[in-house]
């Protein structure tokens, strides 16, 4: 009985996790915990926090112990005595002054800023990433469905053209006709599975998991566009959130405070504090004026400068060297800038379009329903042949196959916009998800 209790809350289990991995939320999630490069920019993040640490270290005292024991033997013709000593040592330095140091810890804090919108930049590279693969999966399966739908009504004709051959009401060439459309649909059959087995296979490589089936785009999704969106609003968003611009900006911060490096490094003094306190402890096997036993304590306080003067002129060419790097890091800010800018007009246009195109393949569809309809019953009274009955068939399963995909390419260049100016968050995700039916 207990065995029987504990297959079943397996099976349940297993079912659970087959129903929750056909939410484009969860597939996400799956996707997140499965990526290696997620998990290595989090180590980068992590490791880049960490060398914030190491690095402030050098604005504050150093303190080091040392200790020893040992034995000193010496026989000479003036002298004849052993030693055994230990020593005790504590040692303090501490740079006052240092700007060098100062623009190096900006430098390591601005480089773990970059790893943080790197992680974030991963995230959502991966969000769009999965989203695209889980769509093609939609695409692949839409297609199959109106593939089959149309190998059922080719299959119905086939076997219509059949009979009526049988008992003389059509000709040889209509059942001929009819077979090889049966065929060339099977083939397109064939095709369509093969794309359905490729999209899911690039999703289990993305997840580690066996997607078998996802839900529908509803066909109540609006597709529109949101009426105050406009090209500066999505400009604008995408200046303050891009990933990518992020990262630029803080390259250019990077490549300006490496000058101050170079100049601190080459031109400005460093002032430390050094001390050191030790206890000297000698127990001398002889008795002499000159080696007596006891301990000896010391201390010692100093304040040193270094100033750089010259060196080979490295050091004005380190100042250029960086000047210029700041120079190419602003370069490839302006550059980004420049292809996010032509890549937000272009998918604006493409999501208008996408609206145009998908209320035009509306009326096609109506269009071509009536013209099947006509073609049928002309067939029906003998002035329509059966090519033309089969050709309005394919001709409205085409449209009806091209209109979801007008639709799901909507979809995706929605999303793509939404990465652009940095706002594919999971609540986006989420949202997306209450699109997403069960099939009927």
């Amino acid at each position: 009985m207990k065995k029987h209790i504990i297959s079943s809350l397996i099976a349940a289990s297993v079912l659970s996790t087959a129903v929750h991995a056909e939410s484009i939320y969860e597939v996400y999630k799956l996707a997140k915990q499965h990526d290696p490069g997620l998990r290595s920019a989090a180590a980068t993040l992590q490791a880049q926090k960490e060398s914030v640490t190491v690095t402030k270290g050098n604005l504050y005292p150093s303190i080091g112990f040392s200790g020893s024991l040992g034995y000193d033997d010496v026989d000479s013709p003036s002298v004849d005595y052993g030693n055994t000593s230990n020593t005790l040592a504590l040692t303090l330095e501490y740079p006052i002054y240092s700007p060098a140091l100062n623009y190096a810890v900006d430098d390591v804090e601005l480089g773990s800023n970059s790893a943080a919108v790197s992680f974030d930049n991963s995230e959502e590279n991966l969000a769009l990433t999965t989203l695209t693969e889980y769509f093609n999966l939609l695409i692949a399966q839409s297609t199959l469905q109106t593939t089959e739908a149309l190998v059922k009504s080719t299959a119905s004709q086939l076997d219509r053209a059949k009979k009526q051959y049988e008992v003389g009401l059509a000709s040889i060439t209509d059942l001929q006709d009819a077979q090889a459309e049966y065929d060339s649909v099977r083939v397109t059959q064939l095709s369509a599975e093969s794309d359905v087995a490729y999209a899911k296979k690039a999703l289990y490589q993305r997840t580690g998991r066996e997607i078998s089936s996802v839900p529908q785009l509803s066909q109540d999704y609006p597709i529109r566009l949101d009426d105050n969106m406009t090209v500066g609003s999505l400009l604008a968003k995408a200046q303050k959130d891009n990933k990518d611009l992020r990262l630029s900006a803080i390259a250019v911060q990077r490549a300006e405070n490496n000058i101050k490096i170079q100049k601190a490094s080459g031109r400005t003094p460093m002032v430390k504090v050094s001390g050191a306190l030790s206890r000297t402890d000698n127990n001398y096997s002889t008795s002499s004026s000159s080696y007596q036993d006891g301990v000896t304590n010391a201390s010692s306080v100093e304040l040193g400068v270094s100033i750089p003067l010259y060196s080979g002129g490295a050091i004005n060419a380190s100042v250029r060297q960086a000047t210029a790097e700041a120079v190419a890091a602003m370069e490839k800010k302006a550059s980004s800038l420049q292809t996010i800018e032509l890549n937000i007009r272009s998918l604006f246009l493409e999501l208008q379009t996408a609206v145009a195109q998908v209320e035009a393949q509306k009326q096609l569809i109506r269009s071509r329903t009536s013209a099947l309809e006509a073609t049928r019953a002309g067939y029906d009274v003998g002035t329509r042949n059966l090519v033309e009955l089969l050709d309005a068939q394919t001709n409205l399963y085409d449209a009806q196959n091209t209109y979801e995909q007008y639709r799901f390419n909507f979809v995706l260049k929605k999303l793509n916009l939404l990465e652009v100016t940095g706002d594919l968050s999971e609540e986006k995700i989420k949202d997306l998800d209450k699109w997403l039916v069960a099939h009927n």
